[in-house]
């Protein structure tokens, strides 16, 4: 009896006419997200804030982005940007502040950000469940971790941080300026849309330069608005 294929988590790549109709409702992911937002309200210091983020998080997996992220590189590099650079520092403001090592973490954060986009690794996540999660999983708690790192560091925060932007950065250069597409995955699947893989692929750099790299700076210039107030606080209290 012949085996049936593997379908990934979240469904076969989607047409564009059927995309708006893709709604991940698997029952394991709503139990998860609800788990997750629970556990996040009882830790959280600024509820507000938590609320937020886990809603943010529920949002990417269960609306068409999910599905859009089967059928282009730079739907599934777009769902990566709003996890780790809004719904993280989001999660990370909300949880008590803590001191983390910082340079481990942003070490992790380059490798993991580097290596699931990378060839092997992201065909691996569309063969197996376990990988799609495992990607997604260490990807969030990486990002969760960095963002109270930098929260809990001051103005230790400011090297790591350029680190971190620098190398998402060169993560963008190297994605729009190759001269081939890396995921053959997506040569057929992003042809409905017009576009070729490589474009694709082009499109995906594109849009971390842009919005990720300007999301970042934003954080790095909330941190240090926040570490120049805690300053003149001090001063004013001395």
């Amino acid at each position: 009896m012949q085996q049936d294929p593997y379908t990934p988590f979240c469904g076969t790549p989607p047409l564009p006419g059927e995309l708006f109709t893709r709604w991940t409702l698997d029952p394991f992911l709503l139990v998860g997200l609800v788990a997750f937002a629970a556990l996040l309200w009882a830790r959280a210091e600024r509820r507000g804030q938590a609320v937020t983020g886990a809603a943010l998080v529920a949002v990417l997996f269960i609306s068409p982005l999910c599905a859009a992220s089967m059928a282009l590189f730079s739907a599934r590099v777009g769902q990566h940007i709003l996890l780790t650079l809004i719904a993280a520092p989001l999660i990370a403001a909300a949880l008590p502040k803590m001191r983390l090592p910082l340079w481990p973490l942003a070490l992790l954060f380059a490798l993991l950000f580097w290596g699931w986009h990378s060839p092997t690794p992201y065909a691996a996540t569309l063969q197996s469940d376990l990988v799609y999660w495992a990607m997604h999983l260490s990807l969030t708690g990486c990002a969760i971790a960095l963002f109270m790192g930098f929260r809990g560091a001051g103005a230790q925060a400011a090297v790591p941080a350029v680190f971190t932007a620098a190398q998402l950065t060169a993560f963008a250069v190297t994605l729009t300026l190759a001269p081939t597409a890396w995921h053959g995955w997506h040569e057929l699947t992003a042809l409905p849309y017009g576009l070729s893989a490589l474009a694709d692929q082009q499109l995906a750099g594109a849009l971390m330069w842009v919005a990720g790299g300007g999301l970042f700076m934003v954080l790095v210039a909330l941190q240090v608005r926040h570490l120049l107030r805690q300053d003149t606080l001090a001063q004013g209290a001395g």
